[in-house]
């Protein structure tokens, strides 16, 4: 095989928050992104009245987005095209007020999914975009919610689901953590997550037979100090506050606080700067989908290449995957990339599979069509090794708005962590292993928690 790029490649999938929303606000004559222009403001319908509403740059760590938007496939088809049909009848992408007033039964909160941060209430994010290099054209990979969208992230498909609750969607995936497993092949992977568990893998039955590539997000600093990172490093946040322990959910899912997602990003950042990994990582951070919350470039068709395996289509709702979700942020971070660098390739999900396949594996056959043809992003380094960069790049501290709680909060469940809970109690259902708790028994988000670790533990002993 040829030498990689870079030996190592450490992506951090953060969840349910678009382009606009966190990056547009950047945009200015001197960094021309395809963000917001402050003199020609975005707009949307109305949920009442007839007065367009504009983007603004008041987005809060918390309280704007509750109750949660919604990202399901049909609302997803009205935020972009205005209708649940998904029929262009008119201008794209002025439906997230309109959807956003319905799902909250309230008009007067329609517009906050129209307020996006700046660089000086977003500065973690903001400094490594700036100080390394932006997407502004990565799409989400489906136009819905985040479950497929973190399956099209691992296989280049969801199985044919294109819901949140297609709880046996992951069972039988093929992932690229399975390719990468090959004997004979020279390279490994390593999955880190925020709370044991927590993920959608873990009710996949490969990985659950080879576990042996999780690790508790606890270990990921310790394991960049000496050096010990696999050529594939996969970081899940922890989607829910975990009271027993003291922490807060830190993936940024609304209306999780999205300071503690940039105290995540920059830990992950300052782990891998501060190693002797630096200068042969690639960091990628990236979101699932963009959470129903506003962003103003429509997402591209797709046409199927008959010279690839299809992409398994979805029933209910009907959709065939040929084209992509919202834009979302996208950051890469490394020392062999120039300051304000802007990447305008179009890449989506599915480019995360492509490159890992490109520089990680013997096999190289694609999985189908969209992998086929996604960008890959092996080529996106723009120094040479003689000049990298031996400059350090100091993070700001995350900015917490006004009224943030300041502990974790006693709550439900999200239900982007019931969804995995139900989706691992299938696993185990079919595997025959009885667990100790079961889904039905899930009441707070602390007995999520407790549950994702209890099956984790006992799915590995069978494993």
């Amino acid at each position: 095989m040829a030498t990689p790029p870079f030996e190592h490649l450490v992506v951090l999938m953060l969840e349910n928050r678009s382009f606009d929303h966190m990056l547009g606000f950047l945009k200015s004559p001197s960094y021309q992104i395809e963000g917001l222009d402050p003199n020609n403001l975005a707009t949307n319908d109305p949920s009442v009245g007839n007065v367009p509403i504009p983007v603004t740059n008041d987005a809060r760590t918390v309280n704007d987005l509750n109750p949660d938007p919604a990202h399901d496939f049909l609302n997803v088809n009205v935020q972009i095209f205005g209708n649940k049909s998904g029929t262009t009848a008119g201008p794209l992408m002025r439906g997230f007020v309109r959807d956003y007033a319905a799902v909250s039964n309230d008009p007067a909160r329609g517009p906050n999914v129209m307020k996006c941060f700046t660089q000086q209430t977003l500065p973690v994010l903001s400094t490594l975009a700036k100080e390394f290099a932006v997407c502004d054209h990565w799409f989400s990979s489906v136009p819905g919610p985040t479950i497929p969208n973190r399956l099209f992230a691992h296989a280049a498909h969801s199985a044919g689901s294109a819901t949140q609750d297609a709880i046996l969607a992951p069972l039988k995936l093929k992932t690229i953590f399975e390719i990468i497993d090959d004997p004979n092949n020279p390279f490994s992977f390593r999955i880190y997550a925020g709370t044991v568990g927590g993920t959608i893998l873990l009710a996949n039955l490969y990985m659950i037979h080879h576990q042996d590539g999780f690790h508790p997000y606890e270990e990921f600093r310790s394991d960049c100090a000496h050096g010990d990172l696999p050529a594939y490093t996969f970081i899940e946040p922890r989607y829910d506050d975990d009271i027993a322990n003291g922490v807060f959910a830190n993936s940024q899912h609304p209306d999780f606080p999205v300071d503690e997602g940039e105290a995540l990003i920059a830990d992950v950042y300052s782990a891998i700067r501060n190693s002797p990994l630096w200068p042969s990582t690639l960091l990628l951070i990236v979101y699932d989908e963009h959470g129903g919350i506003f962003d103003h470039v429509p997402p591209p068709a797709l046409s199927p290449d008959l010279k690839f395996p299809p992409v398994p289509a979805s029933a209910n709702p009907a959709f065939q995957f040929d084209r992509l979700g919202v834009r979302v942020p996208a950051v890469f971070v490394s020392p062999r990339i120039k300051s304000g660098t802007i990447l305008p390739q179009r890449f989506d999900h599915c480019s995360i599979v492509a490159t890992v396949r490109t520089l990680f594996c013997l096999d190289k056959k694609p999985f189908n069509w969209r992998e086929a043809q996604a960008a890959t992003f092996d080529n996106i380094l723009n120094l040479s090794p003689a000049n990298i960069r031996t400059d350090n790049v100091v993070l700001p501290a995350p900015f917490v708005s006004a009224g943030a709680p300041p502990q974790p909060q006693v709550r439900t469940p999200s239900d982007l962590t019931m969804y995995v809970a139900q989706s691992i109690q299938a696993a185990a259902d079919a595997l025959g292993v009885k667990l100790n708790m079961h889904v039905n028994d899930i009441y707070s988000a602390q007995d999520a928690v407790e549950f994702l670790r209890q099956a984790a533990g006992q799915l590995d002993s069978k494993g």
